[in-house]
């Protein structure tokens, strides 16, 4: 699931997944070949966290290291005699996961568009441009990965410290459609409109994922042999589509963004609340972000980007609308040539507004404000820092889930 394309350019290019593919655009054919790449993140975090009494945050430790984050990718890639690119991507989680292959997809792309099937992020993810993180892809407000070394306490009840969709069907079986990398109505190549849309039919990923990222006591999504097991919470018939705008104007880099989803998973008891498996999701987001070259490899970029989503959990009236933002500011001096230094920060704020039968109840708040510098050491191999602070409160003055904390962390990243 994690975003691992980093801020090699003060211009985030998290709608790459065509353009990453640019270079295949030839027509010499060429047999299945293989690499290998992939990302290994280590963070070392402490935190001062208020002592609430009845508070769970209490429990957690004051200094730790964030997960182990680290994947292995294996690429394919063929070209055929008429111009078809071909290839497909397994993801192995660099430590034991319950989810040990991250995303195993298969691509068909050509000068008309992209077409990728199987375990992958949904559109949404891929093609979004909020704001551009403080520190490093994986650590901000923007998203934040299955292991990433910011956790806020009960953050899914307010939005997510992640700007991505409830729901969203990433990392399952799924079909997403593009347009082409070249774009429409665009200046120049790779400038210009590109589309997106996912269909993902039932939420399975794996033969023995109980649960996944859906889980609940009674949940499974198991993809069988045959038409597979997916009971409470998991999803049926999920509509995304997203959009992106790049153009050049001048010194001036901009990147406009939408997308929206309709989801549905299958039917949970009455009692269920809308913070726990989704039944229903709808809801929309927007995102801009603009980069400035300052001359000789310096770039500073701004942006930001909002989402509105209503989540329900079932036909009994309970359900939660979310409502959040960010906005950040990130100066680079060179790039992602070595000695480059990056300087950031990053804001998020969402609400959660709960109905319980029907009931308007309380509204759930949370902030997360950072600083952050990054140093590229060499090439692939960077290291980051960061600080700053977090709050949420439960609407239903729910004690245990409520916490507030200041937090530093120190990072390396490896990308091979």
């Amino acid at each position: 699931m994690k975003k691992t394309l980093l801020l090699q350019t003060a211009l985030v290019a998290a709608a790459g997944v065509m353009l990453a593919d640019a270079s295949f655009a030839q027509v010499k054919a060429e047999p299945l070949g293989v690499t290998v790449g992939g990302y290994m993140t280590r963070t070392f975090k402490v935190q001062d966290r208020d002592k609430v009494t009845g508070s769970n945050m209490t429990d957690r430790a004051p200094a730790t290291f964030g997960g182990p984050d680290a994947e292995i990718w294996f690429s394919l890639r063929a070209v055929l005699d008429n111009g078809l690119r071909v290839g497909g991507r397994i993801g192995l989680e660099g430590a034991t996961d319950g989810d040990q292959i991250d995303e195993s997809y298969v691509w068909f792309e050509n000068d008309m568009g992209r077409v990728e099937v199987g375990s992958t992020d949904r559109v949404a993810s891929k093609m979004n441009y909020f704001s551009p993180n403080a520190t490093l892809s994986g650590q901000g407000t923007t998203q934040v990965s299955e292991n990433s070394a910011i956790q806020t306490p009960a953050s899914n009840r307010a939005g997510g410290v992640s700007m991505w969709f409830a729901n969203a069907a990433n990392d399952v079986e799924g079909i997403n459609l593009y347009t082409s990398s070249n774009r429409y109505f665009g200046s120049k190549a790779g400038k210009g409109l590109q589309l997106g849309v996912s269909y993902t039919p039932d939420g399975c990923q794996d033969y023995n994922n109980a649960g996944g990222q859906f889980a609940a006591a009674t949940t499974t999504n198991t993809c069988d042999n045959g038409f597979g097991t997916t009971t409470n919470g998991t999803v049926r018939n999920q509509y995304t589509a997203a959009a992106n705008y790049l153009e050049s104007f001048g010194a001036f880099n901009v990147a406009l963004y939408g997308g929206y989803i309709n989801s549905r998973a299958e039917p949970t008891a009455a009692t269920t609340t809308a913070t726990t498996v989704p039944k229903r999701v709808d809801g929309w987001q927007a995102g801009l972000q603009v980069a400035y070259n300052l001359g000789g490899g310096s770039t500073i970029a701004v942006g930001g980007g909002y989402k509105d989503e209503e989540v329900s959990a079932n036909d009994a009236g309970n359900k939660i609308d979310r409502k959040a933002y960010v906005a950040g500011i990130y100066y680079l001096t060179n790039g992602a040539a070595p000695g480059s230094i990056g300087l950031g920060a990053d804001y998020w704020r969402a609400k959660g507004e709960e109905t319980a039968t029907n009931v308007k109840q309380g509204d759930d708040k949370g902030t997360l404000f950072q600083v952050g510098v990054s140093y590229q050491l060499a090439t692939g191999i960077k290291l980051y820092g960061g600080a700053g602070t977090y709050k949420y409160t439960d609407g239903n003055s729910t004690v245990a889930n409520e916490g507030k904390a200041n937090f530093g962390l120190v990072g390396v990243n490896l990308v091979f």
